[in-house]
């Protein structure tokens, strides 16, 4: 009876180890979406390649405009969202209660509200499109551009991003400036 008994065990835990390997390869994209190159590997995790990382790899936009993108994005999660990565140094600097916190969300929504009037709305769509969306550069063309060559499309949609990134980080020099 012992031996049966560690027979099914031994034989549940197996499945169990297969189950759980399946689950992992059921996660990962196809062979062919792989292909795309549009993924990248951080540790174990499996990440999209974004189209600022894009833009950087390129030669398009430098650690500025790379910086100023991830600002704007930690700003859009806090006023948004309500979301503060826990890396960051404003977690442990603020502590205070639920109103000092929404006074946190408060000016960060009012600090993203100046940047939309200061770089006007075609140019906030396209921070939004990147960041927030992670669209790719084919996927905002098809928005932007409907009409017209798809490779045309695409190189000016990608131009008007850095071009984007730059004035975002134009924006946050002269606010540490003043």
């Amino acid at each position: 009876m012992a031996e049966e008994l560690r027979r099914v065990a031994a034989g549940r835990q197996e499945r169990e180890k297969t189950a759980k390997a399946k689950g992992r390869e059921a996660c990962l994209p196809t062979p062919e979406r792989m292909a795309r190159s549009r993924f990248c590997r951080d540790g174990e995790a499996l990440k999209v390649l974004s189209t600022v990382a894009w833009l950087f790899n390129a030669g398009d936009i430098g650690d500025d405009e790379v910086a100023a993108a991830q600002r704007w994005r930690k700003e859009y999660d806090y006023a948004e969202l309500g979301v503060v990565e826990e890396s960051s140094s404003a977690v442990t600097a603020d502590k205070g209660d639920v109103h000092t916190w929404m006074l946190g969300r408060g000016k960060c929504a009012q600090r993203l509200s100046q940047i939309r009037k200061a770089l006007g709305p075609s140019l906030y769509v396209r921070i939004e499109m990147m960041l927030v969306r992670e669209m790719s550069f084919p996927d905002m063309a098809r928005l932007i551009f409907p009409d017209g060559p798809r490779a045309q499309a695409r190189t000016k949609t990608a131009a008007q991003c850095a071009l984007t990134l730059d004035r975002l980080s134009e924006y946050y020099k002269n606010i540490l400036r003043n």
